[in-house]
């Protein structure tokens, strides 16, 4: 099985589509709280899932890493929850 060789600018430009993409959906869904918040849930799902599979094949993925990327993940949430509903 051939190894697939990820660089920084492929890292880099995974997490740029993930923001540009979000963004453009947030913008989309203004004034609709609750669509915002599915947004922002689905980023961060984006998110996590993509530094898991980038740890994975650097192989420096450990449960340490995983719950700093669920942890940063969940403070996103709640910050935008907050923001979103207060």
């Amino acid at each position: 099985m051939p190894k697939i060789k990820f660089s920084h600018i492929t890292h880099l430009s995974v997490l740029g589509a993930i923001f540009t993409l979000s963004v453009l959906a947030f913008v989309r869904f203004k004034g609709m709280e609750l669509l915002q918040l599915y947004v922002v849930a689905v980023a961060v799902i984006a998110y996590i899932a993509w530094g898991v599979v980038y740890h994975f094949y650097h192989k420096s993925l450990s449960w340490g890493v995983f719950l700093e990327y669920v942890l940063v993940g969940s403070l996103v949430i709640l910050l935008f929850f907050w923001t979103l509903f207060t």
